[in-house]
């Protein structure tokens, strides 16, 4: 917005970035794993809601098109189906080995030093603590080579024994040409690996050679095995990316900056890895945009993410959660809301991995809370809009039925004044005392009236009243000039209005009113003697009327159907906040009298805050009980640690 739309943010007056935060930003208070990971926790306050959403994006969208892969509804393959019935990449935990665990202490005593300031930025700084905890949580021998051979279960051996089966289980896949048509003679699917924190080498260790090696070991043939890095220029990627589309290369390896945008490998990839985790989610988007692509010839695809337990890859989840959260908010906001908290599928994906990574059972039950808890307020939040909306509703339609109550009576009394001096040949005007037969004639006599009662100019703001300019059928036409376009005078409107009828008139042109013809008085005459029709139409809004008064009342007295789960799914995420943070977790045990009586009392008062209702409210008596009984609960409440209400 400051680069793109500058003058949109001056005419709002928003100069600074403090004036920008404080109209469209909100800071969240959350609980979050320390960078030690582990069972260490720390209440964090991050700049991660949008509020004022339809102001923000209307501004956005002067200089902005956002289209999303939902939007465009491009023919790409499904992922497989998990355990869980949920179509999301698949999560692979690693158990931690002695040394990392030992390695991720001595990472927390590092940060905690950094952040005392104990430590000279120039021998160690969070960046480095960053980079070292990402490349431990790969491999430890990437920060301590001398380990050598590790017997036990790495993050490597488990990748191979995946990419193993899947191989196994592809190998024989056939697909088809592109160019023909026609079955392609080289059969198998490929598997793509994505690694950031380490590249091949011939002079030291590395995750590459490793992986590669111990999937030779299991049976993949090590001429089908290539590292995007082989390719040194344009030439050299066309022709690797070839190989992979014809089936030449089963496993292709490389990193998001080399083989995320503009790589064109999709069309026989079957299986994705996430070896380690990027710093921003738009790679993890080009990741995955490697797979779940146009032109890829399988139906469903599967991409697994590998994480170390207790490890940094907690911390690096955690934080492409909570960035993409805020990037989604904001890209997938619509305009009629005024705040955005809700998060996308990715990062939902995010906080599972965040949540099976830490190895703290503790973690994932917070995340599931916390997703019940935030549909459960939604949905809310959207019954009480409703509430209101129907309140309104209700009192509108109410007045609309008092309006035409009273318009009704009015104008049944105004039809059975009507003569019979209207229509066919029985018709008769009077205008200025005169009184006329004919039609023409009486359109003469309106002409002379208009040339001394209305060459007036239009007023400039409210009506002037021109006075009776004749009677007809019983009824005095009453010329009202309205305001109107003061650079064509003869265009300003004028109502002809029948006296004892509110609401009926013949609307008519300035210039015809000063000059009218025998059409305009057959106008007249007609809604004259539709009076009685105009009656009938009145009672069967009247009757709508009734009828949505009688809907809006019925629906308030429903309750908002979730308010129990609703309760119960605020306690839960306050049950594990306290237990996380080593507190005792009283049960919720009050009252039931004051619990059905505070049932009582949100029916009754559904759009205020408990201990701030009036008794002389919707529903009160002004006798104070409902007050003094909501502080008794909240006071009830608050002495058994439960949250106030």
């Amino acid at each position: 917005q400051r680069y793109l739309g500058p003058e949109l943010l001056e005419r709002a007056g928003i100069h600074d970035f403090d004036s920008w935060a404080a109209t469209f930003g909100q800071v969240v208070s959350e609980m979050e794993l320390s960078v030690a990971g582990g069972d260490n926790f720390k209440m964090k306050e991050r700049f991660a809601k949008f509020q004022n959403v339809p102001e923000l994006l209307k501004m956005f969208h002067t200089f902005a098109d956002v289209k999303t892969a939902e939007d465009l509804h491009l023919p790409t393959p499904d992922l497989v189906e998990r355990e869980d019935g949920k179509r999301l990449p698949r999560m692979v935990p690693v158990e931690a080995s002695a040394e990392l665990e030992a390695y991720i202490e001595d990472i927390g005593r590092r940060a905690e030093a950094i952040q005392a300031r104990l430590v000279d930025r120039t021998e160690d700084n969070m960046l480095k603590v960053s980079s070292d905890g990402r490349k431990a949580a790969l491999d430890m021998r990437l920060v301590d080579p001398e380990l050598g051979s590790i017997v036990s279960e790495t993050k490597v051996s488990v990748t191979a024994d995946l990419i193993g089966r899947v191989h196994e289980e592809h190998q024989d896949d056939v697909f088809l040409d592109p160019a023909s048509g026609e079955e392609h003679p080289i059969r198998g699917a490929l598997q793509i690996v994505f690694c950031d924190q380490s590249t091949p080498s011939s002079e030291k260790w590395n995750v590459y050679d490793e992986l590669k090696d111990q999937l030779v070991a299991r049976g993949i043939p090590a001429e089908k095995i290539r590292f995007m890095h082989e390719a040194k220029n344009d030439a050299e990627k066309g022709r690797l990316f070839s190989a992979a589309r014809s089936g030449d290369i089963a496993v292709l390896m490389g990193s998001t900056q080399k083989m995320g945008v503009g790589t064109n490998i999709q069309a026989r990839a079957v299986h994705l890895v996430d070896l380690d985790a990027p710093w921003r989610p738009a790679d993890i988007a080009q990741r995955h945009g490697r797979i779940i692509r146009q032109g890829n010839q399988n139906p469903e695809v599967a991409i697994s993410q590998m994480v170390t337990k207790g490890s940094f890859d907690t911390f690096m989840w955690q934080t492409l959660e909570r960035k993409s959260k805020f990037i989604d908010q904001i890209m997938r906001g619509r305009l009629d809301v005024r705040e955005i908290e809700d998060v996308g599928d990715n990062t939902l994906s995010f906080a599972e991995v965040k949540a099976i990574s830490s190895g703290n059972p503790l973690i994932l039950e917070k995340s599931k809370a916390d997703q019940e808890l935030a549909r459960l307020e939604r949905l809310n939040r959207a019954w009480h809009r409703n509430q209101s909306s129907l309140v309104f509703r209700k009192d509108a339609a109410q007045a609309r039925a008092d309006a035409l109550e009273q318009e009704i009576s009015v104008l049944r009394a105004a039809a059975q004044r009507t003569t019979d001096e209207v229509g066919g040949e029985r018709f008769r005007m009077t205008i200025d005392g005169a009184s006329y037969d004919k039609r023409a004639d009486a359109a003469e006599a309106w002409q002379r009236w208009a040339g001394v009662h209305a060459t007036s100019r239009p007023p400039r703001g409210g009506e002037s009243d021109l006075g009776v300019a004749g009677r007809i059928g019983g009824h005095d036409i009453r010329v009202v000039q309205r305001p109107g376009n003061l650079a064509d005078l003869s265009a300003s409107p004028v109502e002809l209005r029948i006296d004892d009828a509110p609401g009926i008139a013949v609307e008519v042109t300035r210039a015809t009113s000063l000059n009218p013809s025998v059409g305009m008085i057959q106008r007249l005459e007609n809604q004259v003697m539709k009076l009685p029709e105009e009656v009938t139409k009145r009672e069967a809004r009247l009757v709508a009327a009734y009828q949505e008064v009688e809907d809006a009342r019925e629906a308030l007295d429903v309750p908002f159907k979730h308010q129990d789960a609703l309760e119960a799914a605020r306690w839960e995420v306050e049950r594990i906040g306290r237990a996380m943070r080593g507190e005792e977790t009283p049960q919720p045990t009050l009252d039931p009298e004051l619990e059905a009586l505070k049932k009582r009392m949100r029916i009754n008062f559904p759009d205020a805050p408990a201990a701030g209702r009036s008794s002389a409210g919707r529903g009160g008596n002004g006798s104070g009980r409902p007050l003094e009984v909501a502080r008794r609960y909240d006071e009830q409440r608050s002495q058994q640690g439960g949250l106030e209400l």
